[in-house]
């Protein structure tokens, strides 16, 4: 889900309560400017929730009138606007509606850190998008914020398109195009490059995925995965699983928050192969895949790495294998980190066979009849 925090334009210092301060002459201007800018770069919001205090209805009534979309005066907006608030109001929408709020500070700074991780001061009249992932919005990616000043200079007739073309440096939802219904944690699933070379994964982001991990199916229950973590805090051991990857899956999974190896237990029982192995670390992996979108955190599994390399900087016994290495971390809003290729791969679209190319009936090959 995409959501819009903006707070209320420059309003009155004083006024018989705080619940009637209006917005200033010089606060109605330019909350009209950014309004239309908000028109001409073509946000679209399913709805439009304010604070009921004269100020935020006022800019929430600005903005409408040119988004030409009706405000819903909402008390959930007011002073304490918080998560619950969020997921209480966003109740009913599909996950991938837009919805605006209008409020005050410091409610709307704090949401957009809480949701994010990053610490946005947001000024009277600022904006900022949160897109979310999963079905409650508890954790996302913070795309862009635009401060007043900003919304000025965009006022200008050429700068809004000078926004989108700087905007398409924000990598893409790259969502696939689809006839069938998926669940929208795996329509947000594909493997990014481009890493936030900052933001960590909190310890409970990470206990979380490696239990979503824990709890797979496996072969007779042998549960024959095992996983060797390093964190980009832990200098010496995120360098020596970098290292174990090929030259060109380092050049940017350096930049991860978070890198794995996913190791498989050779022998279900003493000289007996288990050759359902990698494929239940697989179901492990894609458990933990989606655990982590829940938390806005993408990742990247790689063939291209040393098993060898691996088994002798982790003493890993003989009777295991490495099997997959895997990147981890929240995308990065911009991409200047990354070449010139890189950036195409990241941009770049997806596709995938149709289900009749792999799909079969009566005979191999042959287009199951079912298929539309």
């Amino acid at each position: 889900m995409r959501l819009y925090f903006l707070r209320h334009g420059i309003a009155e210092d004083l006024a018989e309560s705080d619940f009637a301060r209006e917005l200033t002459a010089r606060g109605r201007r330019r909350v009209m400017r950014s309004a239309a800018v908000m028109r001409r770069l073509k946000l679209k919001p399913k709805a439009i929730f304010s604070s009921p205090r004269l100020r935020a209805r006022q800019t929430a009534e600005i903005v409408g009138q040119a988004l030409g979309l009706p405000v819903q005066l909402a008390e959930q907006v007011n002073f304490g606007f918080d998560l619950d608030d969020i997921h209480s109001l966003s109740q009913g929408f599909r996950p991938d509606d837009e919805l605006m709020f209008v409020g005050h500070n410091p409610d709307m700074s704090l949401l957009v850190h809480e949701l994010t991780g990053v610490d946005a001061a947001m000024k009277k009249g600022g904006l900022a998008r949160v897109d979310t992932f999963g079905r409650q919005a508890r954790h996302g990616e913070l795309v862009w914020l635009i401060a007043p000043k900003v919304f000025d200079a965009l006022s200008r007739s050429d700068a809004p398109q000078a926004f989108l073309e700087a905007a398409k440096l924000t990598p893409p939802q790259k969502l696939p195009q689809t006839p069938h219904h998926l669940h929208n944690l795996i329509r947000h699933r594909w493997s990014p490059i481009g890493f936030d070379r900052r933001r960590d994964i909190q310890p409970a982001a990470l206990m979380s995925i490696l239990e979503a991990g824990r709890w797979a199916a496996s072969s007779y229950n042998l549960q024959p995965w095992r996983f060797i973590v390093a964190r980009r805090q832990d200098k010496a051991r995120f360098q020596a699983a970098l290292s174990a990857l090929a030259e060109g899956n380092q050049a940017w999974a350096r930049h991860a928050a978070v890198l794995m190896i996913g190791v498989i237990s050779s022998y279900g029982r003493p000289d007996v192969v288990n050759r359902h192995a990698s494929h239940d670390l697989g179901l492990a992996i894609s458990q933990m895949v989606l655990q982590a979108l829940e938390h806005g955190i993408y990742t990247h599994q790689m063939g291209g790495f040393s098993p060898e390399k691996a088994r002798d900087l982790f003493a890993i016994p003989d009777e295991y294998e490495a099997f997959t290495a895997i990147a981890m971390g929240y995308r990065a809003s911009q991409l200047e980190h990354l070449n010139d290729r890189q950036r195409q791969r990241e941009t770049g679209g997806r596709d995938r066979h149709e289900l009749r190319d792999i799909v079969f009936g009566d005979s191999w090959g042959i287009a199951a009849d079912f298929l539309a």
